[in-house]
């Protein structure tokens, strides 16, 4: 029996301690981030080291972010659809607390030791290594559960889009675990070892990221078959192949042979236009033109050129400026993903839309202070400042959202009276 209170169009939201747990990890996280900038001008306790900081910043954005909050949208449109989405409701449920708890519980260890061992005892255990584990173990659980519920969208345009995200998440913890066997097999190789890590990343940010937010914005704007020049499974396809072969970007350039960078061009080109082909199928539908999706919607689409041309350009262009490839991963992230999560919760929630746009806002000022970092930028415009703006820029969103999160808890406080 179908439920009233459908995915697209419900104010209902179960759980939603869930997803303010999430907001939370994401202000900490953030916190950390303007730490790490702030390092950079020579503003960090001298005990904390700054690639400590920026693994405990990565680490929780992440676990406490990047997966939590997709992952409840998941559960929430599984048990709006019909009675069937309750089956595995509370593996669902468990399973994301338990991420986000997991991924609380390594984020002090990232912050102060990095991946090191901590003496325990007699023992010396990396502690922030074992808890990533127990967070890739909770992302199984949560599998466990949407395999119990899954045939509740069986006739969802979405469905194959979040079959897709949840294997891309299996597959990058694939390469987190290949990253332990390796320390302990072949330390020396370092090559392997950045392999793995970098498998990770990619198939995390290019495939369990993207996909899962190509299926919420297929099933906020309903597309379907009309809306697409071609196939949708050749965009799926496309996204879920060339993810994981992009992993050669991250390799130091000493390290990167012609035949890596061959199947990192490759994969990057696939993955792009797999993305601009779902890009392209939003725009066609026109409900992309909304003062709140629209924001997710080209950032995403700018995302899908810059990969696009990097897999066209030299390489020196990009291989030699790192900033450039932070400055993309906060498109990604930063942009696509918590301008989309946002606009998700803010669907739901009778909150002013001028708090939205203030986190949108500060998310340019943020992305525009790292273009400023990247040799992109003039040289004339630049100057010891920028260091100062990056520190600015880090800060802002996070202000932001706060604000945001606390008008949305003053909005259910009032509907609930």
């Amino acid at each position: 029996m179908t439920k009233l209170n459908n995915y697209s169009g419900s104010n209902y939201l179960n759980d939603e301690w869930l997803w303010h747990a999430s907001i939370t990890c994401f202000v900490l996280a953030g916190l950390t981030g303007f730490l790490y900038r702030l390092g950079m001008m020579g503003w960090v306790p001298g005990e904390l080291s700054m690639g400590n900081i920026r693994h405990a910043h990565s680490h929780l954005m992440f676990f406490g972010w990047a997966v939590p909050l997709p992952l409840y949208i998941i559960m929430q449109k599984i048990i709006c659809q019909t009675e069937e989405g309750e089956k595995g409701a509370a593996w669902m449920k468990y399973s994301i607390a338990s991420i986000m708890l997991f991924g609380l519980l390594a984020y002090p260890f990232f912050l102060f030791y990095g991946y090191r061992p901590v003496a325990v005892g007699s023992a010396a255990l990396p502690l922030s290594v074992i808890f990533s584990g127990f967070v890739m173990i909770s992302w199984y659980g949560f599998m466990i559960g949407y395999w119990k519920s899954r045939t509740a969208l069986q006739d969802d345009e979405s469905l194959p889009w979040i079959d897709g995200a949840l294997v891309l998440l299996i597959v990058c913890s694939l390469g987190a675990w290949g990253v332990a066997v390796i320390q302990e097999l072949a330390p020396q190789s370092h090559l392997l070892m950045k392999s793995m890590t970098h498998f990770f990343l990619s198939s995390f940010t290019e495939g369990w990221v993207v996909l899962i937010l190509c299926s919420i914005l297929i099933s906020e704007f309903e597309i379907n078959e009309r809306n697409w020049w071609t196939s949708p499974q050749l965009a799926l396809g496309a996204i879920a192949i060339g993810a994981p072969l992009t992993f050669s970007y991250g390799i130091s350039e000493s390290l990167l042979t012609p035949m890596l960078l061959g199947t990192a061009r490759l994969g990057g080109g696939l993955a792009a236009i797999g993305l601009l082909l779902v890009m392209s199928a939003i725009l066609k539908s026109g409900k992309w033109r909304h003062p709140i999706w629209i924001w997710p919607v080209a950032l995403l689409t700018l995302k899908g050129i810059m990969q696009l041309g990097a897999s066209v350009v030299p390489s020196s262009f990009w291989l030699s400026d790192p900033s450039l490839r932070v400055l993309y991963l906060h498109i990604l992230l930063l942009g696509g993903l918590t301008l989309l999560a946002l606009a998700w919760i803010n669907k739901r929630k009778s909150v002013s839309k001028c708090f939205y746009h203030l986190v949108v806002a500060s998310i340019m000022v943020t992305l525009t202070t790292l273009l400023m970092f990247t040799r992109v930028w003039p040289e004339a415009l630049s100057g010891a400042w920028v260091v100062d703006a990056l520190a600015l820029g880090a800060l802002l969103p996070i202000l932001a959202v706060f604000a945001y999160w606390m008008m949305l808890i003053q909005s259910q406080k009032k509907s609930s009276i």
